[in-house]
């Protein structure tokens, strides 16, 4: 009798201790937060560096995407896309990459090697400079070829980026039902500045996407420029949704 009690009193420990590991909690301080573009005081900049070097490993990149693409059945051409967030620390730098969509590990690999090198003007927020999060994606078909993805000088939206909040109409429904969060609109940018078309690739619903698509295509841009020189671009957007 006092053995079975005993090695049921160890069962319970050997339980409980597994419980009491398995529901620790990791505490991570406030300085590895990484902030999104619209919550910056100051929008970062793309630096390339000398002599173009993180343009000229882009388009290599961009030419074995290409080839990639060009081997795919037409069925999977329709949906093949790459995006990512680019994490980047307080001095512009590139900590992290975090893959948002993608079925190509050999890609991520290529990218996470090609950015390494890549740096920003820090990013602002209260004074201080802090991490922000860099949204990244490329959409390869016959129609987007021709608009760049990284230019020395990026688009910005006339007004910054409250000139898009500003057009955004909070949907009645979404505030009913009290949907909030983030939807990332990828926007294509000609030489003057104008939207040429958006789409939604990552949304949350309940009306929300299409009011930041719509937001989106209703915005004037300031156009991206590459050696001086007014070009297409891709970039993608985060707009965030909270009710007060």
């Amino acid at each position: 009798m006092k053995t079975k009690l005993f090695f049921l009193i160890t069962l319970f420990l050997i339980s409980f201790g597994c419980k009491e590991e398995k529901n620790e909690i990791e505490i991570i301080p406030s300085s590895e937060m990484y902030f999104t573009f619209n919550q910056l005081d100051q929008q970062p900049i793309f630096i390339p560096n000398d002599s173009t070097k993180a343009n000229k490993e882009f388009v290599d990149l961009t030419i074995m995407v290409n080839n990639l693409y060009s081997k795919l059945p037409d069925d999977e051409r329709k949906d093949f896309q790459l995006s990512y967030q680019f994490l980047v620390n307080e001095n512009g730098s590139i900590d992290k990459i975090q893959i948002v969509k993608s079925k190509f590990p050999q890609i991520d690999k290529m990218i996470a090697e090609t950015i390494k090198d890549w740096k920003f003007q820090p990013a602002v927020k209260d004074g201080k400079q802090v991490k922000f999060i860099f949204p990244w994606s490329i959409n390869l078909d016959d129609e987007n070829k021709d608009f760049f993805v990284v230019v020395e000088e990026m688009p910005e939206p006339i007004g910054g980026l409250y000139a898009i909040q500003s057009k955004i109409k909070y949907p009645e429904t979404a505030k009913r039902e009290g949907i909030e969060g983030k939807v990332y609109v990828l926007a294509f940018i000609d030489e003057s500045g104008n939207v040429a078309k958006a789409k939604v690739i990552k949304g949350v619903g309940g009306g929300l996407d299409e009011a930041a698509l719509e937001a989106v295509k209703q915005t004037k841009f300031i156009p991206g420029k590459q050696e001086g020189k007014p070009v297409k671009v891709q970039v993608t957007i985060p707009i965030v949704f909270k009710l007060q």
